[in-house]
This record gives C-alpha cells, structure tokens and sequence, in this order.
C-alpha cells in the first residue's frame, strides 16, 4: 500500500472547479455531481468518480487503454478498512458499471481511498496515473494554474466568465453555500446549451 502525495481537499476544490467552468461553458456529462460522487470522461475512453463522504474519499478509474492488464476489483481495495471497501460498493463502484461476459460489474483500471488527511493505493503514483489517473490533471492544480488551463481548454473565457466562475467557486468552498441564485446579470455569462448549463449548475447546488 502507499501513500500518494494528494491533499484531499485540494483534490476537492479542483473537482468543484472543474464542474463550475464546464457549467458555464455548455454543461453536459463531461464534469458531473450526483450528491457526494463527481465524476469526469474524456470522451475517449477514460472516466472517474470520486465519492467525497463526509469522513472517507474514494476515486476509481476506468481507461480503456488500460483493459488488457486490469485487475479484479477487490485487489485495488486490498488492505483498505472495511468502511472504504462499503463506501467503494455503495457509491463510486456503481459509476463504471460494465457487461462481463453477461454479468454486470464494476471494471476499474485504478483507484485511492483514504480520508481527508491521507489517501492511499496499492499502485504506484505513476502507475495509478497511467491507467486513469491523468484524467484529474488540472483537478489536481493549484486554483490559478487550474483556471488557465480550464480556459484553454474551453477555448478561452472571457474577464465576466472568469469573474463569475471565482465568485462561485469561494462561494461554494470559503464557506460552503448550500444553495446559490445566479442573478439576471450573471445568467447572460453562461454559453452554449444554456439547457443543461441549468442542469450542471443545480447538480452543484446553483440555480438560475
């Protein structure tokens, strides 16, 4: 087992970073929440989830790429306590459900568990990288960087967007607001299908 050099909340804030800017941009699946679990695609095969429990956190991954030497589930838990293990099984393991000859189960290609002091896996930083973990990449980046490369990403911002997207971001971490209005004002910043910019932003507790 080892200890992989991620600070749990900042993990956390990067998550809910990400979520905001692809509401604002256009919404859609890209970026989710569905209650404690965020999850993340990239459209070319690799996805995650994280179940951010008030006590525990558990990510797991799924790369396509990386099928051919996965394991069977329960060796990515091996020597997790038990909490974890029934966390993984509840929550973030029902997010990358596929068929197996005929059954339907969890296929994973990588997970970490830990709480919000440590977290652990049984790969190596690297290799938990090469087999899903990339994905989080500018989720992993301090506030600053993340929000350049978002930017990019997207296509670039606008100064209103990249406004709009700080206030939310402190209004949902510094403190956390359990519901946020979006005014007139700040609605005519969101772009692409405003439809499920809607639905993006109330998974995240916004409305507009």
């Amino acid at each position: 087992m080892n200890k992989i050099d991620v600070e749990p909340v900042k993990l956390y804030n990067g998550c809910i970073l990400a979520a905001i800017v692809h509401a604002i941009v256009g919404g859609g699946y890209e970026h989710s929440w569905d209650g404690i679990n965020y999850s993340t695609n990239d459209a070319q095969g690799c996805r995650a989830t994280i179940t951010f429990h008030s006590k525990n956190i558990v990510a797991v991954f799924q790369n396509i790429e990386s099928f051919r030497n996965r394991k069977e589930t329960s060796d990515y838990f091996r020597g997790a306590p038990k909490e974890i293990v029934e966390l993984a099984h509840n929550e973030a393991l029902q997010y990358v459900l596929d068929d197996v000859n005929g059954i339907t189960q969890p296929v994973i290609t990588g997970a970490f568990w830990g709480d919000w002091e440590n977290l652990f896996s049984n790969q190596t930083w690297d290799n938990l990288m090469e087999t899903g973990g990339f994905i989080l990449k500018n989720q992993l980046m301090d506030y600053q960087n993340a929000l350049v490369e978002w930017g990019d990403y997207y296509g670039g911002l606008n100064n209103k967007q990249f406004s709009l997207i700080d206030n939310l971001y402190k209004k949902k971490v510094y403190p956390n607001h359990d519901t946020i209005m979006l005014s007139e004002s700040e609605i005519k910043y969101l772009s692409g299908n405003i439809e499920e910019c809607r639905v993006s932003l109330k998974e995240l507790n916004i409305y507009c």
